[in-house]
């Protein structure tokens, strides 16, 4: 009786009933790097799940399209967490995304109001719509340097807390500490930074213009200014020129993509080819992915020293 009551009450008061209230949010992530932010912000947060849109190891989604599954897992989303400068093309943009939503979802842009955003310089193909909102011509990896993360995460728990409110404190407070760790690890960077005896470097693609901002090295060219695309034979002779005349120090390559070209230049001017991870994918099932992100930009810094010594 006390149950079809409280059933009763709720239909005519107009609010949820508890079997309805009792259902789980659920939060997605677009891509890996926005899910170690999301999934950290709400952690033990009563009544909210946390997913993963793209596959874990997907990396930048640059040329992503998206699978039946994909659609499905989007369509449940409640609140879709994207880092909207570009980097999720795949899902259209205004009303094209928007479709794809369930009524009522709603979507937070980990970009929104951060500051010190790079533009593309043409490297990624991403148009431009804004600052503040989805500013497509901008660089969209920001997550590849933890002063960056740090803004994503304050941003993140900001939007958050505002549309649900009931679980505010608690986002507020997870965020209160990741963005202290990642401020931590940022302050790493710079002071590695400090140290280094090289400065000048080449770059796969611009995956790491926000690093090495931040760490004061100078990315003198990109090896593919453009997606995928390989420098011709032409290019290659201007790049070796390049490294010869800039004094440059090494070449910078990433997981995600092949490292032969980068290593072609290496042997050709007499510098080291390194790997760095700018944590665009990672392994699945991580609990403490926040844990895994300072392990990986550590190891960044000590292959850094390595590869262009220290004062």
């Amino acid at each position: 009786m006390k149950v079809l009551l409280s059933l009763l009450l709720c239909l005519f008061l107009g609010q949820p009933s508890p079997a309805r209230a009792e259902q789980p949010r659920e939060l997605t992530a677009t891509v890996f790097p926005v899910w170690i932010i999301l999934k950290e912000v709400a952690k033990d947060v009563p009544g909210v799940n946390v997913n993963l849109l793209l596959p874990a190891g997907s990396g930048c989604p640059h040329d992503y399209a998206m699978t039946p599954n994909d659609r499905r897992r989007l369509a449940k989303a409640d609140v879709l967490v994207m880092n909207g400068l570009g980097l999720e093309g795949f899902l259209g943009y205004g009303s094209k995304r928007n479709s794809l939503l369930k009524p009522g979802a709603s979507v937070i842009i980990a970009a929104q109001d951060i500051s010190g955003i790079l533009p593309a310089e043409g490297s990624c193909s991403h148009s431009h719509s804004g600052h503040g909102k989805e500013a497509r011509s901008a660089n969209p990896h920001i997550f590849a340097a933890p002063s960056m993360m740090a803004q994503m995460a304050r941003s993140i728990v900001s939007q958050l807390a505002s549309l649900d409110a009931a679980n505010a404190d608690c986002y507020r407070a997870n965020g209160a500490e990741i963005v202290d760790r990642l401020e931590t690890l940022a302050a790493e960077c710079r002071n590695s930074g400090e140290k280094l005896k090289a400065r000048a470097v080449i770059a796969q693609h611009n995956i790491f213009d926000y690093l090495a901002r931040d760490m004061g090295l100078h990315v003198e060219a990109h090896i593919q200014p453009h997606d995928g695309q390989e420098p011709s034979a032409r290019g290659m002779l201007d790049l070796v020129h390049l490294i010869r005349s800039k004094n440059v120090a090494a070449v910078l390559t990433e997981p995600q993509y092949p490292a032969r070209t980068g290593r072609t230049l290496a042997a050709e001017t007499g510098i080291p080819c390194i790997t760095l991870d700018p944590a665009a994918n990672g392994p699945d099932g991580l609990s403490s992915p926040l844990d895994w992100y300072e392990k990986i930009m550590r190891e960044n810094l000590r292959t850094l020293e390595q590869a262009l010594g220290t004062r």
